[in-house]
């Protein structure tokens, strides 16, 4: 006997504390069997019951059944089959199993939970479902490996759920094989054969693409015959659509590309922006400042809604574009802003801010506009960032608003409450100011030494600084040198009556950047992109080979040429990068979002993007991609997964953001139909049986197709390596490699049993054994004991 908890037998001592009484005996041996159960008892037996676990799954098929019926080892126990799950040899497997997957570990559970002392597992090893090494019992796993049948299938064609009479298409075909193999693909469109595909493909998925031109407005069949150690086919349906256009605005060299790509393009500008947005995708290139906030609005919507929107790099692209915190940035792959990604030298930023009197117009006014923007820049300040604000207007209403300081979290609340309490007053007056914030600047020790100033209206400063003559301040002169000097100076002018023409020069002799917003609205995101893009180092402009990231969508492995710069931004978390660049950084990325996609390319096909505009599978890339985008999100989205031996479909339907409710829908699976019964608001769902000829499911609204899926593939193809997690099963749990089911004569076995509930049961029934004494134990018995007790 061996005891789990040897130490509870410690207890026992304690029970000669008890009093002396009548019955103390029966407490004593009361007590003692419940410490005695607590102490976990157990006793070895000696035991020569296996469980046998044959393999039943696709990869294997009935191989392992017909090699132990023909053996006699069925005798050493009982005799179990598993695929997905796990049954008795006697049950029907129908009933069952899915063989189209395989879980080890629910095997091995299985044979746990039947108290065996050793398991003898046949298999193939290849576990698509549950963790099996995880799962690995406390007894001996016996192991025989059988190599199984080889696999191999054409298991779906990816192809666009929308087409357009004259574009070339690209459709992709998924095989799946379990060996090193050589096949052959001979699509067909229609009746017309396309050349025929032999490749090599390895053990695992292998995707192959193919391309070929709509021709005409019908619908067009698709099929392809894959041919090699096995026979399979697929065939599907192209819905040719007359779709609109797609919008590119200021990208000739996206218009060129997609235009050969047979691509309806419509070359636009920013005030085709307008309501309503009927284009198929739009493809932006420039800076936000071109459009309105309801412009920008607009494009929001419009992708939540469904369409597809693509962002491509160049000078006024992305960070450069101001775009962050835009609605647009809202529902693009990408944030335009670094803060997080990368590490700034010391910034020493200074914005000088007009507060004449005629900053109060408007509604809201222009000064308070401003004064949103100046909280931004603070706000996206690192904590080493120093930050200066000095307000203008005339005579002594010139001032420090706060000298320049690090923006730590106390800095950065005393910034924002000087900006809070600046009001207007006085007339334009820009030298002071200037001359004040660029002695502050000359004597601070920085790498980056920035001025942003920003005024409504003509400058009335008269004398000289740093050069000039008469009455006029020659501010180019002043810009030129103070860049000579190490500080850049960008300017921004607001409203009709501003000076545009001082403002933009001051700008260039400084070497920063001019902005001119008419649209006072546009302010605050002026702001937030000057200090993003002064502060922060946006482009990446040394030769780089980008990295190509698999995806579905993409078929090609071909390694892409060099690009010589490119506009660094941060990856969304819940999107997907194409293309890669240093530290991560997307070049070309896209994601999902609300209903429509979207897309950003960061790099210039107009002058950054060097040998890769010249790589011979961007135009198939991009193509590809903006098929993508647009499509729109279909009214009727399906999808299938496996429920044991039945498919579960549903079907979730959606037009314009609003749920489509009462329709009859049909699926419809090689010549066989079936109703989908609504569940939910826009949800329809069906069971079917799963067959192993059911590959594609359509869903049907009357006479038509309306929504396609293909069932989910599965591990059962894939490479992994069978027979070594085998070998490691019976490694770990002292189990045999056999190498024959002939003679198989299992060690024989300690297994334990526990004897715990025996003791606890004899330490109840001795419990009330005690009770029933004392409650009908005769009086005369009671009355004796009381005398003897006495003498």
């Amino acid at each position: 006997m061996t005891l789990g908890n040897p130490w509870m037998l410690l207890l026992l001592i304690f029970l000669l504390l008890l009093p002396k009484e009548r019955w103390r005996w029966l407490r004593l041996l009361t007590l003692a069997c419940l410490i005695i159960a607590l102490a976990q008892p157990k006793i070895s037996q000696a035991s020569q019951e296996v469980n046998i676990l044959v393999d039943v799954s696709d990869s294997l098929g009935l191989q392992g059944l017909d090699l132990l019926n023909a053996t006699n080892i069925k005798a050493l126990g009982q005799t179990f089959v598993f695929a997905s799950d796990t049954a008795k040899l006697e049950e029907e497997l129908s009933e069952f199993l899915d063989t189209s997957q395989t879980d080890i570990a629910k095997a091995l559970q299985v044979a746990s939970a039947n108290q065996t002392s050793r398991a003898l597992l046949i298999s193939d090893g290849k576990a698509s479902l549950g963790n099996t090494l995880d799962s690995l019992p406390d007894f001996p796993v016996d192991i025989f490996y059988i190599s199984g049948q080889s696999k191999l299938r054409l298991s779906r064609l990816i192809v666009p759920n929308q087409v357009s009479s004259g574009e070339t298409v690209e459709v992709s075909a998924v095989l799946e094989s379990d060996t090193a193999t050589t096949i052959t693909l001979n699509p067909f469109v229609g009746n017309t054969a396309l050349e025929p595909i032999t490749q090599n493909i390895s053990a695992g998925q292998t995707v192959i693409p193919f391309r070929f031109k709509i021709e005409g407005e019908q619908d067009v069949d698709l099929s392809v015959t894959l041919s090699g150690p096995q026979q399979d086919s697929q065939k599907t349906t192209l819905n040719v659509l007359n779709t609109s256009p797609i919008l590119v605005i200021n990208d000739p060299a996206m218009t060129t590309l997609l235009q050969t790509q047979g691509f309806n393009i419509l070359p636009g500008v920013p005030e085709d922006i307008r309501e309503p947005l009927d284009y198929s995708a739009i493809v932006l290139r420039g800076s936000a400042s071109q459009y309105t906030q309801g412009q920008l609005e607009l494009l929001e919507s419009y992708v939540l809604s469904g369409g597809g929107l693509m962002m491509t790099g160049g000078p006024e692209s992305f960070g450069f574009g101001s775009w962050y915190r835009t609605p647009v940035e809202g529902v693009l792959p990408v944030n335009t802003d670094l803060r997080t990604e990368v590490q700034l030298p010391l910034v020493a930023l200074v914005i000088i801010l007009d507060r004449s009197q005629s900053m109060s117009s408007g509604n809201p006014s222009k000064l308070e506009l401003a004064k949103e923007g100046a909280l931004n820049v603070v706000d996206l300040a690192y904590q080493e960032d120093l930050l200066g604000m000095v307000i203008f207007s005339d005579g002594s209403a010139t001032q420090w608003a706060f000298e320049p300081r690090k923006a730590t979290e106390q800095g950065k609340r005393e910034m924002a409450q000087a900006i809070l309490n600046i009001d207007a007053r006085g007339g334009t007056v820009l030298r002071p100011a200037y001359e004040m914030a660029l002695d502050k600047l000359k004597n601070i020790e920085a790498s980056i030494k920035h001025i942003i100033i920003l005024s409504d209206g003509k400058l009335y400063d008269a004398g000289t600084v740093f050069g000039g003559s008469g009455n006029e301040v020659d501010f180019n002169l002043v810009a030129s040198t103070a860049l000579q000097l190490g500080i850049t100076t960008s300017t921004i002018a607001i409203g009709a009556e501003a000076d545009f023409e001082r403002m933009e020069g001051i700008a260039q002799a400084g070497g920063g950047r001019y902005y001119q917003a008419l649209e006072v609205s546009t302010l605050p995101r002026i702001f937030t992109n000057e200090a993003l893009t002064a502060t922060r180092s946006l482009i990446r402009e040394e030769p780089l080979s980008p990295i190509l990231r698999g995806h579905p969508l993409i078929a090609t492995t071909s390694t892409p040429p060099t690009l010589n710069a490119y506009i660094a931004t941060t990856l969304k978390s819940s999107s997907e990068v194409i293309l890669e660049g240093k530290e991560q950084e997307p070049i070309l990325a896209i994601s999902r979002q609300g209903l429509g996609r979207s897309m950003a390319l960061t790099t210039d096909l107009n002058g950054w993007a060097g040998e890769l505009v010249g790589w011979s599978e961007l135009p198939g890339v991009l193509g590809t991609l903006t098929r993508w985008l647009q499509a729109n999100p279909a009214q009727y989205e399906a999808t299938v997964s496996r429920q044991g031996t039945q498919l579960h479909v549903v079907v979730d339907a959606v037009k314009n953001g609003e749920y489509i409710n009462d329709q009859v829908l049909e699926l419809r699976y090689n010549s066989e139909t079936s109703p989908l019964e609504q569940s939910a608001p826009g949800r329809y769902e069906a069971f079917i049986p799963a067959k192993a000829d059911v590959e594609t499911l359509l869903i049907v609204n009357g006479t038509d197709i309306v929504a396609r899926t293909q069932l989910p593939s599965t591990s059962e193809f894939d490479s992994t390596d069978g027979e070594q997690l085998l070998k490691t099963i019976a490694g770990r749990t002292g189990g045999e490699v056999l190498q024959s089911l002939e003679g198989y004569q299992p060690i024989t076995t300690q297994s334990s049993r526990n004897l715990w509930s025996l003791f606890a049961l004899i330490a109840v029934m001795l419990f009330f054994l005690e009770l029933l004494l004392r409650r009908f134990l005769p009086n005369s018995l009671k009355r004796s004991s009381s005398q003897t007790v006495k003498v």
